[in-house]
């Protein structure tokens, strides 16, 4: 590359909050990110996956980590939590990859707290951290925010539509925030992977027999994806690359919506 010609996809030194990122796709994004000189910290519920994290996969970008335990369901929570981190300094980027998931069942047999809950994780929690750094990215007048949504979101996956449900929601939150929000600079956008093997994958796809074949069977690619596959994306949209992407949700699924 030129020397007068700076990198797109240029994120060192900035401060990065990932929700979830210590497994899975928040892992993969993590870490990709880490590579590029960002300056990341880690909210997760559980401080084993944390740790886990910090002593194998990102033990080498020990200094450029911070972690913090979280439950982003908590409203009041998110709020002390972001609270203490941007006194550290502004926070460049918020990246949303908590979320959960759950196993295969008939829409009538899914309890209504399985429904609550999940609404409160994947949704919920989705906004309480944009609503909490969206305030001071506004001020600032600038930042990029990155929700992760998912393909179910457009094509609702048999037996798990509270899911699909709670993803839909996050990419029309994705789209009424970065359009509410571009005239302040901030950018709003999602990430909606297809079928990833991940720690809250795996367990569901060694549960519910022929799963894991008819996903492969879906993909035109011809594999279930892993969070590798979605650095990338993630990238993009954390650096400049993406400075006139807003409201968008990319669908990263092997072809799967083919």
């Amino acid at each position: 590359m030129p020397e007068d010609r700076p990198d797109l996809f240029d994120v060192r030194g900035n401060r990065i909050v990932i929700t979830g990122g210590a497994s899975g796709i928040g892992l993969g994004a993590t870490t990709a990110l880490l590579e590029r000189g960002a300056l990341v910290e880690l909210w997760d519920v559980r401080a084993e996956t944390l740790d886990r994290a910090l002593a194998s996969d990102l033990a080498r970008w020990r200094e450029a980590i911070t972690t913090r335990i979280v439950d982003v369901a908590d409203a009041a929570a998110v709020d002390r939590a972001a609270a203490e981190t941007l006194n550290g300094g502004a926070v460049d980027v918020l990246i949303n990859s908590a979320g959960i998931s759950s196993f295969r069942r008939p829409v009538l047999d899914i309890p209504d707290e399985d429904w609550q809950r999940m609404l409160a994780v994947n949704l919920m929690g989705t906004w309480h951290t944009c609503r909490a750094f969206g305030r001071a990215m506004i001020e600032r007048g600038s930042g990029s925010i990155i929700n992760v949504s998912s393909i179910d979101a457009v094509d609702p996956s048999p037996g798990n539509l509270h899911y699909a449900v709670s993803k839909a929601a996050v990419a029309m939150l994705t789209t009424g925030l970065g359009r509410e929000w571009a005239k302040t600079g901030v950018r709003v956008n999602a990430v909606g992977p297809g079928p990833v093997s991940t720690p809250l994958t795996e367990p569901i796809l060694d549960a519910t027999p022929g799963l894991r074949e008819r996903w492969v069977a879906s993909v035109p690619l011809g594999r279930i994806g892993v969070p590798e596959d979605l650095a990338g994306i993630f990238v993009y949209l954390a650096s400049p690359a993406s400075r006139w992407v807003t409201g968008r949700s990319f669908y990263i699924d092997g072809g799967w919506l083919l």
